[in-house]
């Protein structure tokens, strides 16, 4: 009797912290306590621990990111299970990315050992603290260390990159932008790139980071970028949701890249106001950075879908920079232009739209002066063989501004 009143006050005791977002058994504790958490435990078995992702803010279709912290497991072997869904699992291609620093190095060392419905981890015998993430994380401490870094730290700051505040979210932070390049005086071309979106899609905010980067740099490129280019780029669209670890796709009554025909987040309609004052709502370019589903056809390379060509502002201009893109890319993350999705094909059909215009969508239609108007689709860990990680992420991005002057100088 005495063992089974023990048993079941272990048994309480997990259930309890499972619902705090916190378990633990037998010395092991697994819970969402880092940045941009995500995870729900089911329960401790041993060396089992059976987790699935939190759909927070998300209805209909399960979507797949998760991350969560585990201490006390030094020394030991353990198995994560999750749930067989969606697509099998929420476990990237090559595994989860695995932090034994608190987040200052990632690395796949389950590449080829994992299940999209699991993996086997054995922590090292001084990893007192081990996070695991569906992919990179990007927060705003990642932010701000970007702009640290660039200079705007120091009371001189840096004549070519000037960082503000987009609007005040829905929970009252305030959402980073930044203006890079030609900013001092009024450039040849202006550009927008926007990330985040979807806030699960945190590949994309490490492509936005090379951009930035190539129009920093002390080269020609950079030089000619800062004289003759301005960057207008929100790295974190749905703020509230990267902070929190949330999905981001399919938030009731639609999600933010849905929202250009009400506007009912402060974001998107900051963004369309901000371009309207800045720009006078001309732009050359508008690309909108995201990610795609997590394996797959579609989901293991770069790619472009295509919007109706009856709303494209410029298909010449389209093709060239894809085709500059393909030839002048330097990146191991191989972009090429036969991988993009025509309008009409697979999940690409106006029928997709059907809750409200995406941002893309809403720059073909309300933008002025338009000759790249594209999202571009980031894979979470596998690019045509390559691994995805935040490195190529930022190759990615120096590719891209390359890519830009190329197609737009005549």
């Amino acid at each position: 009797k005495l063992r089974k009143e023990s048993l079941m006050k272990k048994i309480m005791l997990v259930v309890a912290l499972g619902a705090l977002g916190t378990c633990a058994f037998a010395g092991i504790a697994v819970d969402d306590k880092l940045p941009a958490g995500n995870i729900i435990v089911d329960g401790i078995e041993g060396d089992v621990v059976r987790v699935h992702q939190d759909q927070r803010g998300t209805a209909g279709e399960k979507w797949f990111y998760w991350a969560m912290r585990v201490t006390g497991a030094a020394g030991r072997t353990v198995k994560f299970a999750f749930d067989k869904s969606p697509g099998g699992g929420p476990v990237g291609v090559r595994g989860p990315v695995v932090s034994l620093d608190r987040g200052k190095t990632f690395s796949y060392p389950l590449d080829g050992k994992s299940k999209a419905d699991g993996f086997t981890y054995a922590f090292p015998k001084d990893a007192d603290e081990v996070w695991f993430y569906e992919c990179h994380p990007y927060v705003r401490a990642d932010w701000d260390r970007f702009t640290a870094k660039h200079g705007l730290a120091t009371c001189t700051g840096n004549p070519a990159f000037e960082v503000g505040t987009l609007c005040k979210s829905r929970k009252g932070a305030d959402v980073p932008l930044a203006r890079v390049g030609c900013i001092q005086k009024s450039p040849k071309y202006r550009i927008f790139m926007s990330a985040r979106h979807h806030c699960s899609e945190s590949m994309a905010s490490w492509v936005l980071e090379g951009v930035a980067e190539a129009f920093l740099a002390d080269d020609d490129l950079g030089r000619w970028l800062r004289e003759n280019m301005e960057l207008m780029m929100v790295p974190m669209t749905d703020y509230d949701g990267v902070q929190a670890g949330d999905q981001g796709k399919n938030r009731p009554p639609h999600d933010h890249n849905r929202d250009y025909t009400e506007f009912i987040y402060p974001e998107t309609k900051a963004i369309a106001e901000w371009i309207a004052g800045r720009a006078g709502g001309k732009l050359d370019v508008f690309i909108d950075v995201h990610c795609p589903w997590i394996r797959g056809k579609y989901n293991e390379f770069l790619y472009t879908p295509w919007k109706d060509p009856k709303i494209v502002p410029s298909a010449p201009d389209e093709v060239r920079f894809s085709q500059l893109l393909e030839r002048l890319q330097c990146g191991s993350m191989r972009y090429k232009a036969s991988d993009d999705l025509p309008f009409g094909k697979g999940w690409n059909k106006g029928a997709n739209y059907a809750q409200g215009w995406s941002a893309v969508i809403w720059a073909c239609n309300r933008v002025k002066g338009l000759r790249i108007a594209r999202t571009l689709e980031v894979p979470f860990q596998n690019a045509n063989g390559a691994v995805v990680t935040r490195e190529t992420c930022r190759d990615l991005g120096r590719d891209v501004a390359k890519t830009l002057q190329a197609t737009l100088v005549p």
